[in-house]
C-alpha cells in the first residue's frame, strides 16, 4: 500500500490510521475494522476478544522492568461519522476514503476523515508495538457516535487496570475530565398525502454552503444550523403566504451541525412566496459568524409533484420548526465558557408518509435531560407529532483529585516546557459510561489537534500528532 502521509512521526501510527481510513467504518459497519484490529493483535500474539456488540478488548502483559507498574486502560472508538459534500459520489459502504497532506493536516476528498476517533485506533495499535510499558489493556468500542452503544454493552468486569485514558479529545493542548451527558430524540410527522393543487407552483429552497461542526464541541460558535434556517425561512414564507409542504430534508447525523437543507413547497403566489424567503435571508445573514460566509440561499421553480401535504398539517410542521429551541440553551454558571445545556436539529428525512426530525440535546445537569424530554412531549403533543427518546447517557463527573491527571500534566509541562490545561467539555464521551461500571477508575481523555470533526472539513494536525505520541510515552514508561 502507498501511504500518504510521509516525513511526519510518528511513521508507525500514521499507516496504521491509513489502513483504517481504507476500510470502510461508519456507525454499525464497524465489523471490517474490528477484523483488523483482532488480526493486529494475533500478530503480536497477544490476548483479544469480540463481545456481542462488536467491542474489541485486547490485553498486552507488562513488559521488563514495569511488572510492578500500574495497568492502563486505552480506549477509543472504531465508527466514524460519515458526512460529505453534496457533490461527492463517495459510498461510506464500500469506498475507502481519499487522503490528501496540506500544509501539515491531514484531509479526506469531500467527506469526514475520521480522525476522530480512528487516530486513537491508530495510536493505541502502535502502542501494543512498543516494549516498555504496564500491563495495557485496550478497548475499542463500537457505535460511539450513534449513542456510545459500543460502550454500554461491553462487560467492564474483564477489566483490571484501575487507569484509563481515553484518546477522543481533540485539542491537544487540554486534558479533558468531565463532559455532558445527552439524549436523542425522534419527532415523526405522519401524514396522508394529498392532491397536489393545479393552479399552485412549486418552489425549491435550498440551504447550502454552511461550515456544519460538532453539536456538542462547537455548538456555541456561532454556527448556523441549515436546518435551523430553512425553517426559519418556511416561516417567513408562511406569514405571507400559505402553503403546502411537499418534503422536507437536511443534515446527516443528529450530533453534526447540518450545513445544508432543502424543502419543497406548493404556493399559489409565487412571487410573494420568494420575497418573503428573501427577506428572510437577508435577516438571516447579517447573523453569521465568518466560517458561515459561504451561505447560499436558492429559490428555484421545479415540475409540480402529484402529492403533497395538507395546509392544515404543513402548518402543525412549521409551527414544530419555528417554536422549538435549539442550539445553547444555557450556559454554566460555575465553570467559565462552559455550554451547560444545547439542543441540535440534525436530521430531516421525509418519505411517502412521514416527515421525521432527529434531536440531539447534551448537559452536565441531568434534570436538563429530563426538562429537555418534557419540552419537547408537549411541543409535539400540541403539534401533532410523535416523539420518541433514546440512546440516552450519562455524564462525566469531574473528579478533584487525579493521579492520572497530574502524570500527563507533568509530562507535558516536562516535554513542552508550559502548563497543559484541564478542562471539561459539552461534547459527550465514553467515560462516563464506562467509569461508572468501574469503581475508582482514574479516568482522563486527550488527543490530537483536530479541527471541523463531523463535517467533510475535518482535518488531522500531523505534528500534533507527534507531540501526543510523545506524551503518551512519557506517562506510559513512567516508573
Amino acid at each position: 500500500m502507498e501511504y500518504v502521509v510521509k516525513g511526519y512521526e510518528p511513521k508507525r501510527v500514521f499507516e496504521i490510521f491509513e489502513d483504517i481510513c481504507a476500510i470502510p467504518h461508519g456507525s454499525g459497519n464497524e465489523s471490517d475494522v474490528a477484523d483488523y484490529v483482532e488480526n493486529f493483535a494475533k500478530k503480536l500474539g497477544l490476548f483479544s476478544f469480540r463481545d456481542d456488540a462488536g467491542n474489541v478488548f485486547v490485553r498486552k502483559e507488562a513488559t521488563s522492568g514495569y511488572e510492578d507498574k500500574p495497568a492502563i486502560l486505552l480506549q477509543g472508538h472504531m465508527d466514524m461519522v460519515c458526512e460529505k459534500n453534496a457533490d461527492s459520489d463517495h459510498d461510506f459502504l464500500r469506498d475507502g476514503l481519499k487522503l490528501s497532506v496540506k500544509d501539515g493536516f491531514l484531509w479526506a476528498d469531500g467527506t469526514t476523515l475520521g480522525g476522530d476517533n480512528g487516530i486513537a485506533v491508530a495510536m493505541i495499535l502502535a502502542l501494543l508495538e512498543t516494549d516498555k510499558h504496564p500491563l495495557l489493556e485496550c478497548l475499542f468500542t463500537v457505535e460511539e457516535e450513534t449513542g456510545l452503544d459500543g460502550a454500554k454493552a461491553f462487560d467492564c468486569s474483564v477489566v483490571t487496570a484501575k487507569k484509563m485514558i481515553n484518546l477522543d479529545s481533540e485539542e491537544e493542548w487540554q486534558i479533558t475530565a468531565g463532559c455532558a451527558g445527552g439524549c436523542r430524540t425522534e419527532v415523526d410527522f405522519n401524514y396522508s398525502a394529498c392532491e397536489a393543487s393545479n393552479t399552485a407552483t412549486a418552489l425549491k429552497i435550498s440551504v447550502t454552503g454552511l461550515s456544519g461542526g460538532h453539536s456538542g464541541a462547537e455548538i456555541h460558535c456561532g454556527k448556523t444550523n441549515a436546518i435551523v434556517a430553512l425553517a426559519r425561512i418556511l416561516g417567513a414564507v408562511w406569514a405571507e403566504e400559505k402553503f403546502s409542504l411537499v418534503s422536507f430534508c437536511g443534515g446527516g447525523k443528529d450530533n453534526a451541525i447540518a450545513r445544508e437543507a432543502f424543502a419543497t413547497i406548493l404556493v399559489e403566489d409565487e412571487k410573494k412566496a420568494s420575497l418573503a424567503a428573501i427577506n428572510e435571508v437577508w435577516g438571516i445573514r447579517k447573523e453569521l459568524c465568518h466560517d458561515d460566509k459561504d451561505l447560499l440561499v436558492k429559490v428555484d421553480c421545479v415540475d409540480n409533484p402529484q402529492k403533497c401535504i395538507s395546509l392544515d398539517e404543513t402548518e402543525k410542521i412549521v409551527a414544530f420548526l419555528s417554536c422549538v429551541k435549539t442550539g445553547v440553551l444555557k450556559m454554566s454558571n460555575d465553570i467559565k465558557g462552559l455550554v451547560e445545556y444545547s439542543r441540535n436539529l440534525g436530521v430531516a428525512e421525509t418519505n411517502s408518509q412521514r416527515i421525521k426530525f432527529i434531536l440531539s440535546a447534551r448537559s452536565s445537569i441531568e434534570s436538563q435531560l429530563d426538562l429537555s424530554c418534557r419540552e419537547l412531549d408537549m411541543l409535539c403533543a400540541l403539534s401533532g407529532a410523535e416523539c420518541a427518546h433514546y440512546a440516552r447517557y450519562p455524564g462525566w463527573e469531574y473528579a478533584p483529585v487525579s493521579e492520572l491527571r497530574d502524570d500527563y500534566a507533568a509530562a507535558y509541562k516536562k516535554l513542552f516546557g508550559k502548563d497543559i490545561s484541564v478542562g471539561v467539555i459539552h461534547a459527550g464521551l465514553e467515560c462516563g459510561i464506562l467509569s461508572s461500571k468501574m469503581t475508582g477508575m482514574d479516568v482522563i481523555s486527550v488527543g490530537p489537534n483536530m479541527h471541523d470533526i463531523h463535517s467533510p472539513d475535518e482535518h488531522l494536525d500531523l505534528a500534533s500528532c507527534e507531540r501526543v505520541w510523545k506524551l503518551l510515552l512519557e506517562v506510559i514508561t513512567k516508573k
